[in-house]
């Protein structure tokens, strides 16, 4: 058994504009939260929005599932999932299932869960997750738009092994079969019908929408154990390459440029050759890299690249202390040409949710 954090899930959502709340020692990033509205929940936010009240800092900026399982996940007895918005407030959502289930809908592990799948588009104003009382996946804008609720992917296979992905803009949305024993096609979805757009081959693990969200990038994994990586567009075609291996590397984060062709490689840092980490472009239809790779400045935590509207490249990088209990990320955009960042944004999340 695989020991995870002893911090809840979180899933990534930050935005451009507006204030950052900053997580500083004394204050975290739920302080703005606890002074604003400790117990609002998910409807009574929407109902606000309806209002024409606080629309602008309404959009989510990142979701949270409390956990209580020490070292091991298990989400806390009668919380739900928290939307942290980027006007700072903190907003149950108790719509979303907590955790996983297997094929036959019990939970997916007696010991420890997994997390129900939940995802935030990059502008942070549609959501996709598992609805609680059903286990059906709902697609919805936020605050206060209408729900596209889609079939119940988890029967047959579990939620425990379904994904969610959604585009920048959050317009389209992917759903993900690939960690499933009986594996069947991933779907791309559109948001505000439910209508399929495109399905993607059986065993093909997405790695993200481009930059427009025209385009789905995977990756696919041969008998050789070499890894070939596809941008499929959702006209029907296709565009593959099987690239220099340190592409597709375990520490490698990918991000599809709105071209459908050039794929932004951000390389894991190497100690022993001291090569600190790099961003640099491979071009899936010429076969080569286009251009040199650029160093960036190193930070704490993990890293990730992630597309904002506008084709902003961002990278993510997040920390936790288990010891004491929370995780710090810090967001920056990424200029590719020279490995430059910019600070947009810093924040501090703990399970204890709000805190004056």
């Amino acid at each position: 058994m695989k020991a995870k954090s002893t911090l809840g899930v979180l899933v990534t959502a930050i935005l451009a504009g507006g204030p950052a709340v900053p997580a500083d020692a004394a204050g975290t990033a739920w302080a703005g939260a606890a002074a604003a509205a400790p117990h609002t929940t998910a409807s009574r936010a929407a109902v606000a929005h309806r209002g024409g009240t606080r629309t602008a800092g309404a959009v989510v900026r990142d979701v949270h599932l409390p956990n209580c399982g020490g070292d091991y996940f298990k989400p806390c007895e009668g919380r739900p999932w928290y939307l942290f918005l980027r006007d700072g407030r903190w907003v149950a959502f108790p719509d979303a299932a907590r955790y996983a289930t297997e094929a036959g809908g019990r939970r997916a592990d007696e010991v420890e869960d997994d997390p129900a799948p939940f995802a935030v588009s990059g502008d942070g104003r549609t959501i996709g997750y598992v609805r609680a009382r059903d286990g059906r996946v709902v697609l919805r804008r936020w605050p206060g738009g209408k729900a596209t609720v889609l079939p119940a992917y988890g029967k047959g296979v579990g939620t425990k092994y379904v994904g969610l992905e959604l585009s920048a803009d959050g317009r389209r949305a992917l759903v993900d079969f690939s960690a499933a024993r009986k594996r069947r096609p991933g779907l791309v979805i559109d948001v505000a019908s439910g209508r399929t757009l495109r399905t993607l081959p059986e065993g093909d693990v997405p790695r993200g929408f481009s930059a427009d969200g025209d385009e789905v990038l995977v990756t696919r994994t041969h008998s050789d154990n070499t890894v070939e990586v596809v941008a499929h567009g959702l006209d029907g075609s296709s565009v593959a390459d099987t690239p220099p291996q340190v592409v597709v590397g375990a520490g490698t984060s990918l991000a599809l440029e709105t071209d459908g062709r050039t794929v932004v490689a951000l390389l894991e840092a190497d100690a022993d050759r001291k090569q600190p980490e790099q961003v640099r472009r491979y071009d899936l239809r010429a076969h080569a890299w286009t251009g040199p790779a650029r160093p960036v400045k190193p930070g704490r935590g993990a890293s990730d690249l992630s597309w904002r509207p506008g084709g902003r490249l961002e990278l993510t990088r997040r920390e936790e202390d288990a010891d004491r209990g929370f995780s710090d990320t810090w967001v920056h955009s990424l200029d590719v040409s020279t490995g430059a960042l910019r600070k947009l944004d810093r924040y501090r999340i703990t399970d204890d949710g709000p805190k004056r």
